[in-house]
């Protein structure tokens, strides 16, 4: 050959050893990147789904979350982990626990203050016995903040967000509070419901036994003394407390498993429907909004299609159920 072929052939040689090269990395490449992105997804997916599992098991399950951020499920045989049962009493301050109750130690000593939180969601109710012998029992949607034991000297403080009835241990040198978003109660050894869900605008407060007083923290005002009977409504937006006389059952029955309702209007019993059993009820009549229901049912035994086909026999409802939701016709 001569010069000129040879050169023409080494630069096409070289031009397709370049080439070739060039292929060669970016197969590569894409077989590293592709090999990366599987195991990015791989994580994302875990992590999503290991999220969007906790968030499911708390939404549907009783949730003890200790000081230390330690989240237990209260109403099952396993945690969240998938451990076979997680043991309790380990946890600080408890003596005994069933899937229904926790019972708080009244010996324990403490230096300092260690507070756990339970959440109870829709559809479940939880009791728990503090250190001092105060018995609460949370209904469907609450959250409750309370001290693993109280100090002597202290005065002792819960918080609550949703429903609660106390039956409160009396002290006479440690009063009792209790506090939501813009109300407290304190009392010495007395039985009352306090409702303050976060939704309301309102927190109502019904008396059984001894004496509280009631206050709006909103604005700062002074105690008002209750008697047994009284419902005290603490109305956040228009800052006064409103005073009535009631038949007390008809508040506090559901710790007993029964619903009373006795001239509700339809909104007013499908929230309480909705926390009950956990469902979503949408009212498309607007002749109901006219009407005042009057039943009891047992919510132990009684389930959300019971409730609903009484109603449909005494008020003549008509329902249906389409995407897991209730639709009132």
């Amino acid at each position: 050959m001569n010069q000129l072929n040879k050169a023409s052939l080494i630069n096409d040689l070289e031009s397709r050893i370049k080439k070739a090269k060039k292929e060669d990395s970016f197969r590569l490449f894409r077989k590293n990147f592709l090999r990366v992105a599987a195991v990015l997804i791989g994580i994302i997916g875990l992590a999503y789904y290991s999220n969007y599992e906790e968030i499911l098991i708390e939404s549907k399950n009783i949730i003890l979350t200790t000081s230390d951020g330690e989240k237990v499920v209260l109403d099952s045989k396993q945690n969240k982990r998938g451990e076979s049962g997680i043991n309790l009493e380990k946890l600080e301050g408890l003596v005994k626990t069933d899937a229904k109750a926790l019972v708080y130690n009244k010996d324990i000593a403490q230096q300092s203050l260690i507070k756990n939180t339970i959440k109870v969601p829709y559809g479940k109710k939880f009791k728990l016995i503090l250190s001092d012998g105060t018995i609460v029992h949370l209904n469907s949607g609450s959250s409750f903040i309370f001290p693993v034991s109280f100090i002597e000297g202290v005065d002792r403080e819960v918080y609550v967000s949703g429903e609660a009835f106390f039956d409160v241990y009396s002290d006479s040198l440690n009063s009792f509070k209790v506090h939501s978003t813009g109300s407290t109660v304190e009392v010495y050894g007395t039985k009352f419901n306090f409702k303050n869900y976060e939704e309301d605008n309102f927190s109502e407060i019904i008396l059984t036994e001894g004496s509280l007083g009631v206050k709006n923290t909103l604005d700062n005002s002074k105690f008002v003394v209750i008697k047994p009977g009284d419902k005290a409504t603490i109305n956040y937006s228009q800052g006064k407390i409103e005073l009535s006389k009631v038949n007390t059952v008809l508040y506090t029955s559901w710790v007993n498993g029964r619903i009373i309702f006795r001239n509700e209007n339809i909104n007013n019993m499908i929230t309480k429907l909705e926390r009950i059993y956990d469902v979503i009820i949408i009212n498309n009549n607007v002749e109901l909004n006219k009407m005042f229901i009057n039943a009891t049912f047992l919510t132990e035994n009684e389930s959300i299609d019971d409730v609903l086909e009484y109603l449909v026999k005494i008020y003549n409802l008509d329902y249906q159920i389409m995407n897991n939701k209730i639709i009132i016709n």
